[in-house]
Protein backbone atom coordinates (compact mmCIF):
# COMPACT_ATOMS: atom_id res chain seq x y z
CA UNK A 1 0.00 0.00 0.00
CA UNK A 2 1.43 3.37 -0.87
CA UNK A 3 1.10 6.35 1.50
CA UNK A 4 -1.58 7.94 -0.27
CA UNK A 5 -4.03 4.73 -0.10
CA UNK A 6 -6.24 4.92 2.66
CA UNK A 7 -7.44 1.10 4.15
CA UNK A 8 -10.10 -0.57 2.77
CA UNK A 9 -12.92 -1.80 4.34
CA UNK A 10 -14.39 -5.25 3.80
CA UNK A 11 -17.31 -7.21 3.90
CA UNK A 12 -16.98 -11.04 3.67
CA UNK A 13 -20.42 -12.41 3.15
CA UNK A 14 -20.48 -16.50 3.77
CA UNK A 15 -22.87 -18.35 5.32
CA UNK A 16 -20.24 -20.55 7.31
CA UNK A 17 -19.26 -18.80 10.31
CA UNK A 18 -15.88 -20.39 10.57
CA UNK A 19 -15.32 -19.33 6.98
CA UNK A 20 -16.23 -15.25 7.69
CA UNK A 21 -14.50 -15.44 11.48
CA UNK A 22 -11.29 -17.20 9.47
CA UNK A 23 -10.92 -14.69 7.17
CA UNK A 24 -11.84 -11.74 9.27
CA UNK A 25 -9.01 -13.31 11.94
CA UNK A 26 -6.19 -13.10 8.98
CA UNK A 27 -7.31 -10.39 6.91
CA UNK A 28 -7.21 -8.54 10.55
CA UNK A 29 -3.64 -7.57 10.70
CA UNK A 30 -2.90 -6.16 7.53
CA UNK A 31 -2.23 -2.22 7.00
CA UNK A 32 -3.77 -2.35 3.57
CA UNK A 33 -7.09 -3.94 5.44
CA UNK A 34 -9.56 -1.54 7.26
CA UNK A 35 -12.65 -2.11 8.87
CA UNK A 36 -13.75 -5.31 8.68
CA UNK A 37 -17.83 -5.85 8.16
CA UNK A 38 -19.35 -9.88 7.96
CA UNK A 39 -22.62 -10.96 6.41
CA UNK A 40 -24.20 -14.77 6.39
CA UNK A 41 -26.05 -14.32 3.42
CA UNK A 42 -26.66 -12.14 0.04
CA UNK A 43 -29.57 -9.89 1.27
CA UNK A 44 -27.68 -8.95 4.09
CA UNK A 45 -24.36 -8.37 1.83
CA UNK A 46 -26.30 -6.00 -0.43
CA UNK A 47 -27.81 -4.55 2.81
CA UNK A 48 -24.49 -3.90 4.31
CA UNK A 49 -22.65 -2.74 0.89
CA UNK A 50 -25.29 -0.05 0.68
CA UNK A 51 -25.58 1.26 3.76
CA UNK A 52 -21.89 0.95 5.21
CA UNK A 53 -18.86 2.57 3.79
CA UNK A 54 -17.48 -0.72 2.37
CA UNK A 55 -14.99 -0.62 -0.28
CA UNK A 56 -14.60 -4.44 -0.73
CA UNK A 57 -16.82 -7.11 -0.88
CA UNK A 58 -15.32 -10.53 -0.31
CA UNK A 59 -18.35 -12.92 -2.01
CA UNK A 60 -19.49 -16.30 -1.80
CA UNK A 61 -21.41 -17.90 -4.30
CA UNK A 62 -24.15 -20.23 -2.35
CA UNK A 63 -25.83 -18.59 0.01
CA UNK A 64 -29.05 -18.38 1.47
CA UNK A 65 -32.20 -15.84 0.93
CA UNK A 66 -29.92 -14.37 -1.63
CA UNK A 67 -27.05 -16.19 -3.81
CA UNK A 68 -23.70 -14.46 -4.32
CA UNK A 69 -24.32 -14.00 -8.07
CA UNK A 70 -28.16 -11.83 -7.65
CA UNK A 71 -26.56 -9.66 -4.73
CA UNK A 72 -23.11 -8.76 -7.27
CA UNK A 73 -25.92 -7.75 -9.64
CA UNK A 74 -27.54 -5.63 -7.00
CA UNK A 75 -24.14 -4.26 -5.62
CA UNK A 76 -23.10 -3.00 -8.91
CA UNK A 77 -26.26 -1.74 -10.42
CA UNK A 78 -25.98 0.77 -7.03
CA UNK A 79 -22.69 1.28 -6.51
CA UNK A 80 -20.53 0.28 -9.59
CA UNK A 81 -17.35 1.21 -7.43
CA UNK A 82 -17.33 -1.28 -5.06
CA UNK A 83 -14.78 -4.24 -5.81
CA UNK A 84 -16.74 -7.72 -5.51
CA UNK A 85 -13.74 -11.04 -4.90
CA UNK A 86 -15.72 -14.15 -5.47
CA UNK A 87 -14.29 -16.92 -3.45
CA UNK A 88 -15.85 -19.97 -3.98
CA UNK A 89 -15.72 -23.98 -4.66
CA UNK A 90 -17.66 -23.19 -7.61
CA UNK A 91 -14.64 -23.45 -10.14
CA UNK A 92 -16.81 -24.26 -13.28
CA UNK A 93 -16.28 -22.40 -16.24
CA UNK A 94 -20.05 -21.29 -16.79
CA UNK A 95 -20.22 -20.65 -13.59
CA UNK A 96 -17.02 -18.24 -13.24
CA UNK A 97 -18.63 -16.49 -16.89
CA UNK A 98 -21.41 -15.43 -15.56
CA UNK A 99 -19.91 -13.99 -12.27
CA UNK A 100 -17.56 -11.56 -14.29
CA UNK A 101 -20.76 -11.06 -16.23
CA UNK A 102 -22.29 -9.84 -13.41
CA UNK A 103 -19.45 -7.91 -13.08
CA UNK A 104 -17.44 -9.35 -10.19
CA UNK A 105 -13.74 -7.98 -10.41
CA UNK A 106 -11.54 -11.05 -9.30
CA UNK A 107 -12.35 -14.55 -8.64
CA UNK A 108 -10.51 -16.86 -6.55
CA UNK A 109 -11.26 -20.86 -5.52
CA UNK A 110 -11.79 -21.20 -1.77
CA UNK A 111 -8.97 -23.92 -1.39
CA UNK A 112 -6.64 -20.92 -1.99
CA UNK A 113 -3.74 -19.73 0.57
CA UNK A 114 -3.49 -15.87 2.14
CA UNK A 115 -0.83 -14.58 0.07
CA UNK A 116 -3.55 -15.20 -3.25
CA UNK A 117 -6.25 -13.66 -1.82
CA UNK A 118 -3.99 -10.57 -0.58
CA UNK A 119 -2.68 -10.75 -4.13
CA UNK A 120 -6.48 -10.25 -5.54
CA UNK A 121 -7.34 -7.71 -3.04
CA UNK A 122 -4.31 -5.21 -4.38
CA UNK A 123 -5.36 -6.31 -8.27
CA UNK A 124 -9.05 -4.99 -7.82
CA UNK A 125 -7.66 -1.91 -5.44
CA UNK A 126 -5.61 -0.82 -8.65
CA UNK A 127 -8.15 -1.55 -10.46
CA UNK A 128 -7.01 -4.71 -12.17
CA UNK A 129 -8.84 -7.88 -12.73
CA UNK A 130 -7.49 -10.96 -11.32
CA UNK A 131 -8.90 -14.62 -11.84
CA UNK A 132 -6.89 -17.62 -10.22
CA UNK A 133 -4.45 -19.30 -12.74
CA UNK A 134 -5.93 -22.87 -12.35
CA UNK A 135 -9.54 -21.09 -12.91
CA UNK A 136 -8.47 -19.11 -15.74
CA UNK A 137 -7.12 -21.76 -18.44
CA UNK A 138 -10.02 -23.62 -17.49
CA UNK A 139 -11.85 -20.45 -18.46
CA UNK A 140 -10.20 -19.89 -21.92
CA UNK A 141 -10.60 -23.53 -22.73
CA UNK A 142 -14.22 -23.40 -22.09
CA UNK A 143 -14.30 -20.13 -24.45
CA UNK A 144 -12.20 -21.73 -27.14
CA UNK A 145 -14.90 -24.78 -27.31
CA UNK A 146 -17.05 -22.65 -28.57
CA UNK A 147 -17.24 -21.82 -32.07
CA UNK A 148 -16.72 -18.02 -32.70
CA UNK A 149 -17.18 -16.29 -35.70
CA UNK A 150 -14.17 -13.39 -36.36
CA UNK A 151 -16.56 -10.16 -36.08
CA UNK A 152 -16.17 -7.54 -38.08
CA UNK A 153 -15.18 -5.02 -34.91
CA UNK A 154 -11.86 -7.36 -34.50
CA UNK A 155 -10.64 -6.86 -37.87
CA UNK A 156 -11.08 -3.08 -37.02
CA UNK A 157 -8.38 -3.39 -34.13
CA UNK A 158 -5.18 -1.76 -34.72
CA UNK A 159 -1.72 -3.83 -34.33
CA UNK A 160 -1.05 -2.00 -31.39
CA UNK A 161 -4.03 -2.81 -29.72
CA UNK A 162 -3.64 -6.47 -30.91
CA UNK A 163 -0.52 -6.64 -28.70
CA UNK A 164 -2.55 -4.64 -25.44
CA UNK A 165 -5.31 -7.11 -25.53
CA UNK A 166 -3.23 -9.72 -25.78
CA UNK A 167 -1.03 -8.06 -22.64
CA UNK A 168 -4.40 -7.74 -21.10
CA UNK A 169 -5.38 -11.16 -21.28
CA UNK A 170 -2.40 -12.14 -19.69
CA UNK A 171 -3.03 -10.33 -16.70
CA UNK A 172 -0.36 -7.42 -16.69
CA UNK A 173 -1.23 -4.16 -15.53
CA UNK A 174 -1.42 -0.69 -17.58
CA UNK A 175 1.87 -0.10 -15.97
CA UNK A 176 3.62 -3.39 -16.66
CA UNK A 177 2.09 -3.23 -20.75
CA UNK A 178 3.86 0.31 -20.44
CA UNK A 179 6.86 -0.65 -19.81
CA UNK A 180 6.87 -3.46 -22.01
CA UNK A 181 5.87 -1.63 -25.01
CA UNK A 182 7.68 1.77 -24.24
CA UNK A 183 4.25 3.39 -23.81
CA UNK A 184 3.40 6.17 -21.25
CA UNK A 185 0.35 3.90 -18.64
CA UNK A 186 -1.77 6.99 -19.60
CA UNK A 187 -1.54 5.78 -23.55
CA UNK A 188 -1.93 2.39 -22.98
CA UNK A 189 -5.29 3.21 -20.94
CA UNK A 190 -6.53 4.91 -24.09
CA UNK A 191 -5.97 2.15 -26.15
CA UNK A 192 -7.85 0.02 -23.42
CA UNK A 193 -11.05 2.30 -23.64
CA UNK A 194 -10.98 2.95 -27.40
CA UNK A 195 -10.85 -0.74 -27.56
CA UNK A 196 -13.97 -1.25 -25.45
CA UNK A 197 -15.77 1.10 -27.22
CA UNK A 198 -14.83 -0.80 -30.51
CA UNK A 199 -16.20 -3.71 -29.44
CA UNK A 200 -18.62 -2.22 -27.56
CA UNK A 201 -17.69 -4.17 -24.16
CA UNK A 202 -18.07 -2.85 -20.48
CA UNK A 203 -14.86 -3.68 -18.66
CA UNK A 204 -11.36 -5.09 -18.91
CA UNK A 205 -13.17 -8.67 -17.54
CA UNK A 206 -15.18 -8.61 -21.21
CA UNK A 207 -12.12 -8.06 -23.11
CA UNK A 208 -10.12 -10.62 -21.33
CA UNK A 209 -13.18 -12.95 -22.00
CA UNK A 210 -13.30 -11.24 -25.78
CA UNK A 211 -9.56 -11.92 -26.04
CA UNK A 212 -9.77 -15.59 -25.19
CA UNK A 213 -12.93 -16.68 -27.28
CA UNK A 214 -11.04 -15.02 -30.29
CA UNK A 215 -7.73 -16.70 -29.36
Amino acid sequence: MTAHQLPLNLLIADDHQLITDGLSQILATETTIGEIHTAKNGKQAVDKALSEHIDCVIMDINMPVLNGLEATKLIKKEKPEIKIIVVSMLCDPSVVSKMLKAGVDAFINKDTGKAELLAAIEKVRQDEKYISPGISNDLFRHLNHRNVNTSSTEKRLTARELEIIRYIADGLTNHEIAGKLFLSPVTVDTHRKNMLAKLQLKNTASLVKYAAEHK
